[in-house]
């Protein structure tokens, strides 16, 4: 328990102070990084699925999961991009049906759909954290803000519903899947991540006039609702694949798909929120 303690210590340490210097480099240094996290959660992945006897093609994956994050480097950089994603997905559906064909590995259908599912479920997914670092509005950059807060809540909500759980849960949200997580811990990670957009906007923490208080808010309400119920998917996955965690690459932390699942989901919420609601209902 001591040893599992220290190494959590030793990683947040070190990871912690690492993330937010990766966040504010942003540019190529913060879409190395997420392409180093996605794809080390994508493999992980992989191998949570052979558990179920299934057999996906691992490498063509995670080459196709690299390829995939140039496209959202793409929208920053659009001279890089020669081919359209969608015609990169079309080959990589034939490539991988073609690969299945001749490898003579059972459970044909199960190899094809968790390969594919592996890239949709995390390198497109997790891969908008690096199209919201780039969010400019008004001549400001305010994605770095966006990225810093989204973290932060993430960070307080998980750690608000593990202290108020189990000291005052009872009753369940999904026993079935995840038998600790209650209703009394959810709902203090919910207040708690708005809470934190919400003082990191009154605290002007973001440029002036780029998001009003009520859309900071509206961030906060994503994270402690689907930040929450991304760790519920990757739980439901595990309780399946009959694992406890997805990898043993962070000390005492599991793996990298353990730590991340919260940001698969949120991240990609809170981007299509700010594109399309604040900046596209209300011009800011």
């Amino acid at each position: 328990m001591t040893d599992t303690l220290s190494s959590r210590m030793f990683v947040n340490f070190l990871g912690i102070p690492g993330i937010l210097l990766m966040i504010y480099l942003g540019d190529l240094w913060f879409l190395g990084f997420v392409t180093i996290v996605s794809l080390i959660a994508l493999y992980e992945f992989y191998r949570l699925v052979g558990h179920k006897d299934a057999s996906p093609h691992v490498w063509i994956g995670i080459f196709a999961g690299a390829i995939y994050m140039l496209f959202h480097y793409g929208n920053i950089c659009p001279d890089i991009v020669i081919i359209n994603w969608n015609h990169i997905l079309i080959g990589l559906v034939l490539l991988v049906g073609f690969l299945e064909l001749f490898s003579g590995k059972e459970h044909a259908t199960a190899n094809i759909t968790y390969t594919l599912a592996g890239i949709l479920y995390i390198p497109l997914l997790l891969g908008t954290m690096v199209s919201l670092r780039e969010i400019e509005s008004g001549g400001a950059e305010i994605g770095y803000n966006l990225v810093i807060v989204l973290f932060v809540s993430v960070w307080t909500c998980d750690s608000a519903a593990y202290v108020f759980g189990k000291k005052w849960g009872k009753s369940k949200i999904l026993e079935r899947v995840s038998p600790k997580k209650t209703w009394v811990g959810g709902i203090a990670g919910f207040i708690t991540a708005i809470a934190v957009a919400i003082l990191f906007h009154q605290t002007h923490f973001f440029p002036e006039n780029t998001i009003s208080i009520y859309h900071a808010a509206g961030i906060g309400a994503i994270v402690g609702i689907f930040g929450q119920a991304g760790d519920f998917v990757e739980s439901m996955m595990k309780r399946d694949a009959g694992v406890k965690d997805s990898g043993t690459f962070l000390l005492g932390h599991g793996g990298v798909l353990d730590r991340f699942d919260s940001l698969i989901v949120a991240t990609p919420l809170v981007y299509l929120y700010y594109i399309y609601v604040v900046l596209g209902c209300c011009n800011v």
